[in-house]
């Protein structure tokens, strides 16, 4: 059996759907007081782990780790940790993918 363009896209669609419906719950129960709690705990530990991360020894031998640590890696971590720590839920329509 062939699939044809208007099956394909209305697969696409569907997975679209799926998507946008996903993000939208995530995005509710980060805004929850359970949710804000988890990002809370979760920032704190990615804070204080960060730049024991990047003295691992056998993480240093790849190049990316490298190249992260020489550009501040850990302080760019905690900088997205403090940003996680402190998102809040903004009334925005829902988040769109344009496939076509």
């Amino acid at each position: 059996m062939a699939y044809g363009p208007p099956r394909q896209v209305s697969s696409v669609h569907r997975i679209g759907d799926r998507i946008q419906i996903e993000a939208r719950e995530i995005s509710r129960f980060l805004s929850s007081p359970a949710g804000r709690r988890m990002r809370g705990v979760l920032a704190g530990a990615i804070i204080l782990t960060a730049p024991a991360i990047f003295r691992i020894p056998g993480l240093r031998r790849y190049p990316l780790i490298r190249a992260l640590e020489f550009f501040g890696g850990a302080a760019l971590i905690v900088r997205f940790a403090e940003a996680l720590r402190d998102w809040e839920r903004s009334e925005q329509g829902p988040i769109t993918i344009d496939l076509d």
